[in-house]
């Protein structure tokens, strides 16, 4: 269940302020999911990265009471991104951060729905693992199951007419993919998935990792199931400066969004 707490966006109100040759876009934050929430500035990786904005403060401070939805836009078509279904994966949430700056000054023609900290309770610990109760499980086996983060999100984009999910990662023994990873449905679930991770290829130049279906419980998996197109971006954790691998993911995510001419 996602909690509607919205709150009035500052870029929203300057447009109103502005000429009509404005290009600033107006946005919506709200709570998506209050039972995973965490100080994510407790962890030196994302408080040392984060961008120095006032929207990104506001974005990790209400974090401490569950995840962050942030809605740019309205209409179709309809495009959701999520960083850090795992906690220790500090440069998809910056990725994430650095992408919502930028698009606060452009007019969206579309949605775009960003979720920066998928369970900011494991990235406060640095933790790549959910708990339930007495259990820990890793959150990206596991969306198949309701009441799982990932499940949520992928009842929420079904329950939207989101058609496209981003899915934000990033891992170890990747530093020669300099220009970042992406994983890939084999079969893709329609032609405009294959057209899309085509467009990322040419303009970006990631390596393409083309995988069969993965078992249900991976996000990718149960959203393909769902009818929903998904693709997995990565780039290096362990190697080198999260700053550097944020800015490769971002520019993914910037051309993955420019494909749906969305600005």
């Amino acid at each position: 269940m996602m909690f509607i707490l919205v709150i009035s966006a500052i870029s929203s109100v300057n447009a109103a302020t502005n000429n009509s040759k404005s290009k600033s876009s107006s946005y919506t934050i709200s709570y998506f999911d209050k039972t995973v929430g965490g100080d994510v500035l407790n962890n030196s990786n994302v408080s040392e990265n984060i961008p120095n904005s006032t929207l990104s403060q506001k974005i990790v401070n209400m974090t401490k009471k569950g995840s962050v939805i942030i809605k740019f836009g309205k209409g179709s078509p309809k495009v959701l991104i999520c960083a850090g279904i795992h906690g220790n994966e500090i440069a998809s949430n910056i990725a994430t951060l650095k992408l919502i700056e930028s698009m606060r000054s452009k007019k969206i023609k579309g949605s775009v729905y960003i979720i920066p900290f998928v369970i900011p309770k494991s990235t406060a610990s640095n933790d790549r693992y959910w708990y339930k109760g007495n259990k820990k499980y890793d959150p990206n086996r596991v969306a198949n199951i309701p009441g799982t983060p990932g499940n949520k999100i992928i009842k929420f984009a079904k329950k939207n007419g989101i058609k496209y999910i981003i899915e934000v990662h990033s891992g170890g023994f990747i530093s020669h993919r300099k220009r970042g990873l992406v994983f890939a449905n084999k079969y893709p679930t329609n032609k405009k998935e294959s057209q899309w991770v085509k467009y990322i290829k040419k303009t970006v130049n990631p390596k393409i990792n083309y995988t069969s279906v993965p078992p249900n419980g991976y996000f990718r998996s149960y959203s393909k199931i769902n009818k929903i197109s998904a693709i997995t971006f990565e780039v290096e954790r362990d190697v080198g400066e999260i700053s550097h691998w944020a800015n490769v993911e971002l520019t993914m995510l910037k051309y993955a969004l420019k494909y749906f001419k969305l600005f």
